[in-house]
C-alpha cells in the first residue's frame, strides 16, 4: 500500500498580499516557516520513500523544513519542473483586483475557468494538466507501494490529482481551496487510488 503526500507549500509574502505568483521564484515569509515546520512536525512519524518538489524555492524551503522534522534519515529532495505553479504571464505580482482592472475578460468567471486561455506570456491550465500527467504516471510506476512526499502548488497539486485518480480535465474545477502547508493524500493499494484527505490543515 502506498500513500502519497501531496502537501502545498507555505506561505509567501505575496500569498498574505493575494498577490498572484505563479512561476515568480518567492521565498517563504515567518508565518510560511513556521506552517511548514508544523506539518513537519505532523507527518514526522512517516518514512519517505522519496521526496519530490518543484524547481522554484519556496516549495524547496518547504520540503526541507518537513524533512527537518524527521526522527529518522529522509531522502534527498527530487526537483522537477513538471510540478511548476501554473504560469500566468504578465498577471504575475498582481492581485485579482488589479488582474481585474487590466483586463475586463477576467471578470467573466465562464472566461476565468476556460481551461485553454492562458494570460500573455503564461499558460493555460490545460498545459498545467498535461506536463503534471507525466509525473502522475512516474508516481504510478515507480512508488506504487512507496510512502512519499511531494511538495508543489495550489495549481500544479490540483493538476496532479486529476491525474493520478485518472479524472477528465474539466475536474481541475472541483478541486480548490488548497491552503498553505495544507496536506492531501492518496491512498494506492494497487486498484483505483483514493483521494482520502484534502486541504487538510488541522495542524496548523
Amino acid at each position: 500500500m502506498a500513500r502519497w503526500f501531496l502537501v502545498r507549500h507555505g506561505e509567501t509574502q505575496w500569498n498574505a498580499e493575494e498577490r498572484i505568483q505563479g512561476q515568480t521564484d518567492v521565498p517563504l515569509h515567518e508565518t510560511g516557516r513556521r506552517e511548514a515546520a508544523l506539518t513537519g512536525k505532523r507527518l514526522s512519524d512517516v518514512r519517505f520513500a522519496a521526496v519530490y518538489a518543484s524547481d522554484l524555492g519556496r516549495t524547496q524551503e518547504t520540503a526541507a523544513i518537513i524533512l527537518g522534522a524527521q526522527s529518522a534519515q529522509a531522502p534527498e529532495v527530487q526537483t522537477h519542473a513538471e510540478l511548476r505553479e501554473v504560469g500566468y504571464g504578465v498577471f504575475e505580482g498582481m492581485t485579482w483586483s488589479e488582474i481585474r482592472e487590466k483586463d475586463g475578460r477576467m471578470r467573466d468567471r465562464q472566461f476565468v475557468h476556460d481551461l485553454d486561455f492562458a494570460p500573455p506570456e503564461g499558460e493555460s491550465f490545460r498545459e498545467v494538466l498535461a506536463r503534471t500527467a507525466g509525473f502522475a504516471t512516474m508516481l504510478s510506476e515507480r512508488h506504487a507501494t512507496d510512502d512519499v512526499l511531494v511538495v508543489a502548488h495550489g495549481g500544479s497539486l490540483r493538476a496532479l490529482a486529476v491525474g493520478i485518480l485518472g479524472m477528465p480535465d474539466e475536474a481541475f474545477w472541483q478541486f480548490r481551496g488548497l491552503r498553505p502547508a495544507s496536506i492531501s493524500i492518496v491512498l494506492q493499494d494497487g486498484g483505483v487510488p483514493a483521494l482520502t484527505a484534502w486541504n487538510d490543515v488541522g495542524h496548523i
